[in-house]
């Protein structure tokens, strides 16, 4: 038994579930309840403790086992939701190397000095020296709950030679070494060897993860002569500024509930949107938004609105992005996501990723104290990236020069859009703007692609020999999550296809690291070795196996239609079990005797069969229409009947 098992099996999903989902409740042989994973009135949610699994039937449509249950509610990767679900069933991953060991430990280390750092900033709020930090946070409408609500500090700075060694030396008498803050940031060492304090007279902002950790922190400057404006923690095994969010650690439950996040610039904005009841503001801690952040996004929701102030809605520095590949979750570095980059990412993550410039003069801070529903409003009338992106490029533009230019611009992005239906419309929009035919516009898009194109190297043959082996094989048919898999592994041509596929289609743990592991890494087949044992036992195994020899301009197509019948007849099958579950309550329902309640709770029961039913028919529908079986507007004989 591999360890993901011994957790599996160690863990009742019913009570793990109940734990997060105080009100699930037994329906017949099964567990519902209202979906911790969006908002709904009636339950959808379906929790089955034989088969050891849940599923929401609802806006959701996604289901898995313990372990996934775990990290999409926790908001977690694969290691640290089974790390997680280990230490709750009382397994034992693997004992830690000595090196892993030691980096754990050092790992506890800063993150116990960070959190004596922030109690000392807190602290010094409250002194004589602190007068420029609390004056400017009055100004700004900061009360005293709020600084204690986000752990607002002061950095001090003393007098004399040991002036700024004021925090450095607190934490060295509280047990901590110099090279323990050097490594947090919290100090800096000198070319001389001295080490000194890294914030000095400046107002402290705490930043913690998703899991609620104090990673690192961020100061303003008080004095206007001070440079920089604002001044992060540097790099450290903790910290990365690139790869965190500013407010997520009290913003991600709002953010999962409410489907939607909002990302602004600064700490400022995200307390003070906080302050108004927009609990699922965070912010790029400055920056334009990166490809970690996207990434950390996508845990929680795929509904992304970016409010910009006016200064940078248009901005070179938010336009750039035309370099970046389409293929940007191929790549390892953070880049930041320009316009570009976003329009990829939304067709990578099936996400809809918006853009709202504030009014002239404003920040969300300032708006959303001056006028709360100007910015509420502002925010639910959000433009897509590419509508905002037309708005900018073609603005003030008055004769034939400025319009070829504009074209030149924004075919880049319209070449990254991968459905065709809105490619062809903006195709169209622009064709409009720029007077000419959608021909022309197309032939310009195909151009830019043929020259962003890179050739893929030839495929290998197989050997005779390879081929009459793979004919003799009568290995057992795989199941769906598995065929799927082992093509996206073993045929490079299947890339594009498989980065675009809900992660929520791999309900088995083991097959769901393996897909994390091959949409974050192009190159796994050279890093396989970093891996953890269970993934790459699976990752070999699905490697090893033998596939159809399929030509490589049909694997895209392939990978689609085998998501499609998995998804499909996972979730018919799914149907089809509640179905024969409420039949059998009517016919217990239907006893001998039944009073007016009983009667009451046949009809709910019929409603809810025939609603079952209903959805079963629409998906079979969906599927035929898909698989090019019937046409989309065929009557479906059922409905006739009147069934």
């Amino acid at each position: 038994m591999s360890t993901i098992d011994d957790v599996k099996a160690r863990l009742d999903i019913v009570d793990v579930v109940s734990s997060y989902v105080p009100e699930l409740k037994k329906t017949g042989r099964t567990f519902k309840a209202c979906c911790p994973f969006h908002n709904e009135k009636t339950p959808s949610f379906n929790v089955d403790p034989e088969r050891q699994t849940w599923h929401c039937f609802g806006a959701c449509s996604t289901g898995g086992d313990v372990i996934e249950f775990v990290r999409r509610r926790e908001g977690l990767d694969f290691k640290e939701a089974l790390r997680m679900c280990a230490e709750r069933a009382g397994v034992e991953i693997r004992p830690p190397t000595p090196r892993e060991a030691q980096q754990r430990e050092q790992y506890e280390r800063l993150l116990q000095a960070n959190e004596a750092a922030a109690v000392f900033f807190r602290s010094a709020m409250s002194g004589t020296d602190a007068e420029l930090a609390r004056a400017y946070c009055e100004k700004r409408g900061l009360d005293a709950t709020t600084l204690e609500t986000w752990q607002l500090g002061y950095a001090p700075v003393g007098d004399g030679p040991d002036g700024w060694r004021t925090l450095t030396d607190h934490l060295v008498a509280r047990g901590f070494t110099e090279d323990d803050l050097v490594e947090a940031g919290l100090s800096i060492r000198a070319d001389s060897g001295r080490v000194y304090d890294r914030f000095r007279d400046r107002l402290i902002f705490p930043t913690r993860d998703a899991r609620r950790r104090l990673i690192g922190f961020g100061a303003r400057a008080l004095h206007p002569d001070d440079e920089p404006k604002y001044l992060n923690t540097p790099q450290t095994p903790l910290f990365d500024k690139s790869g965190n969010l500013y407010g997520l650690d009290r913003a991600s439950d709002t953010i999962r509930r409410n489907d939607r996040a909002v990302v602004v610039e600064g700490y400022m904005d995200v307390i003070a949107a906080h302050a108004f009841g927009f609990t699922e503001v965070v912010a790029s801690n400055g920056t334009a938004i990166t490809e970690k952040q996207m990434d950390l996004l996508k845990r929680y929701t795929h509904n992304v609105v970016l409010a910009l102030d006016a200064d940078n809605a248009g901005s070179a520095a938010t336009l750039r992005g035309v370099e970046v590949a389409a293929g940007v979750a191929d790549k390892r570095a953070s880049i930041s996501l320009g316009y570009g980059g976003l329009i990829s990412y939304q067709e990578v993550l099936d996400a809809d990723i918006r853009v709202v410039a504030l009014p002239a003069g404003e920040d969300p801070d300032s708006l959303v104290r001056k006028d709360t529903e100007q910015f509420r409003a502002l925010l639910s009338s959000a433009q897509p990236v590419l509508d905002h992106l037309f708005e900018v490029v073609t603005r003030d533009v008055e004769d034939a020069r400025g319009r070829s230019r504009a074209v030149e611009q924004l075919v880049p992005y319209l070449g990254r859009i991968g459905d065709e239906v809105v490619r062809s419309s903006y195709v169209q929009k622009l064709a409009r703007f720029a007077q000419v035919d959608e021909a022309t516009i197309l032939r310009r898009i195909a151009e830019q692609r043929a020259f962003a194109q890179r050739p893929a190297g030839p495929r290998p043959v197989a050997t005779k020999q390879e081929v009459t082996a793979a004919k003799k094989e009568r290995a057992a048919l795989p199941d769906g999550e598995t065929q799927l898999l082992q093509l996206l592994v073993q045929r490079h041509e299947s890339r594009a296809a498989g980065l675009i596929l809900d992660p929520g289609l791999f309900e088995d743990s083991l097959n769901r690291a393996v897909f994390d592991a091959w949409t974050a890494d192009s190159d796994l087949v050279e890093h396989a070795d970093t891996l953890d044992e269970d993934v790459r036992t699976r990752y070999d195994e699905l490697c090893a196996a033998t596939l159809p020899d399929y030509e490589p301009r049909h694997i895209g197509e392939q990978v689609t239609s085998i998501a499609n019948e998995v998804r499909s007849r996972r979730q018919n099958l799914r149907l089809l079990t509640a179905a024969r579950e409420q039949l059998q309550a009517i016919r217990n329902a239907r006893q001998p005797n039944t009073d007016e309640n009983g009667v009451a709770a046949i009809g709910e029961l019929a409603e809810e069969f025939k609603e079952t039913t209903r959805r079963q028919r629409e998906l079979t529908r969906t599927y035929q229409v898909a698989a090019g079986l019937r046409a989309r507007g065929d009557e479906d004989p059922m409905e006739r009947g009147g069934a």
